[in-house]
């Protein structure tokens, strides 16, 4: 049986939770059906820690970094320049004529914004684009696309769009009146076990601790979290918050825990290549986000085992089963606060949750998720 060539087109490689269930789809992809080719808008390093070794790796930008020479410095300056130009001025199609001529069975733009763009002027032989966000929330796609009409026209030309939860499904289809199907992300539930019991992050177990994971951007809402846990802290509750992730709000977020004296609350532990054993070592994961498509580390916090106090943002009410397994609040500054406020002043709440987690622990499986992204691939 001939194989299918896939290829998935993306913006980044690292840093946020679209790209670590792009590693997912790529470790458990079935290479007997199909060859992979993953397509960056930008060089970034490739790290066989993340990606399989397997497939085939190509960008459009390229890296200043990675050019020694100044001539070779001055080339890339020059060809990003360009490339850029023509991307900003002209159609899609065009673009892919001069920087992607290559056609596929099937390509996948994996990620909203650049990389949708890109796809939809290509000549593959079946398109699909997945959209993570709810971009009626976070419309940050909009600088990807020379105007909304462009943006609509590009999203008609795919033969299918993947929403990775209901209401980011009915936001796409109100935004660009285009019919699209849900698949829920696949998660690597035996692998997340496996990895949180590698090794042991020490804590104070006589004091609650809450746990986040995330990059340090304003979508994620630490700037609001860390005011949210002085003000608790001032009512006189004790307990310890830690946040795993890295970004641009590091020195505005270092700031703000000096500002409400928060140094021995709140620790940031910067970038883990295993964030799960911190999680494993927490009581309750804190979701603060201003919006989220179907969080991946809401999810694997639940894999874990901890309740959850989130913001209502897409995909949370799916998650948590309408509240089943923690504590969905409006997304606001003052329902948060409140909402953790019942954790700290309720313990037994959080006990009632996860055992309600315990019980349905079975719930993500990965091989049933897999089989619905073959299905769209193969049109069945």
């Amino acid at each position: 049986m001939k194989k299918k060539h896939i290829a998935f087109v993306v913006n980044g490689l690292y840093g946020g939770g679209a790209e670590k269930v792009l590693q997912v789809f790529l470790a458990h992809f079935d290479r007997e059906k199909y060859d992979i080719t993953l397509i960056n808008h930008r060089e970034d390093e490739m790290s066989y820690e993340y990606y399989p070794a397997d497939i085939q790796y190509k960008s459009i930008l390229k890296s200043i970094e990675k050019r020694k020479s100044k001539a070779g410095k001055l080339w890339v300056k020059i060809f990003n320049k360009i490339n850029l130009f023509i991307y900003n001025h002209f159609s899609p199609t065009l673009f892919r004529r001069l920087y992607l001529r290559d056609k596929f069975d099937v390509e996948i733009a994996f990620i909203e914004g650049y990389a949708t763009r890109i796809v939809s002027g290509g000549y593959s032989g079946r398109k699909i684009a997945w959209v993570h966000i709810d971009l009626n929330i976070s419309p940050w796609t909009d600088i990807a696309f020379r105007s909304k009409e462009e943006q609509t026209t590009c999203y008609s030309s795919f033969d299918e769009v993947v929403s990775v939860s209901e209401s980011v499904k009915e936001s796409l289809e109100k935004l660009y009146s285009r019919q699209s199907i849900v698949i829920y992300n696949p998660i690597d539930v035996e692998e997340i076990r496996e990895m949180s019991a590698l090794y042991t992050v020490e804590r104070d177990k006589k004091k609650l601790l809450f746990v986040s994971v995330g990059r340090l951007v304003p979508q994620k809402g630490y700037d609001r979290l860390i005011p949210i846990i002085g003000k608790l802290i001032a009512e006189g509750f004790d307990f310890r918050l830690w946040i795993v992730g890295e970004g641009a709000e590091r020195i505005r977020l270092e700031k703000l825990i000096r500002e409400w004296n928060l140094e021995e609350i709140v620790t940031l532990w910067g970038n883990q290549s295993n964030p799960y054993p911190y999680i494993a070592a927490s009581d309750v994961f804190v979701c603060s986000s201003r919006s989220e498509g179907y969080s991946t580390a809401v999810t694997e916090a639940l894999i874990l085992g901890l309740p959850v106090v989130t913001t209502l943002c897409a995909g949370m009410e799916e998650l948590l089963d309408g509240g089943e397994y923690g504590i969905i609040v409006e997304n606001e500054d003052e329902a948060l606060l409140k909402g953790m406020r019942n954790v700290l002043s309720d313990r037994k709440l959080m006990s009632r949750y996860a055992d309600r987690i315990e019980r349905d622990k079975n719930r993500f499986s990965l091989e049933r998720q897999m089989n619905n992204i073959y299905q769209v691939i193969d049109n069945e």
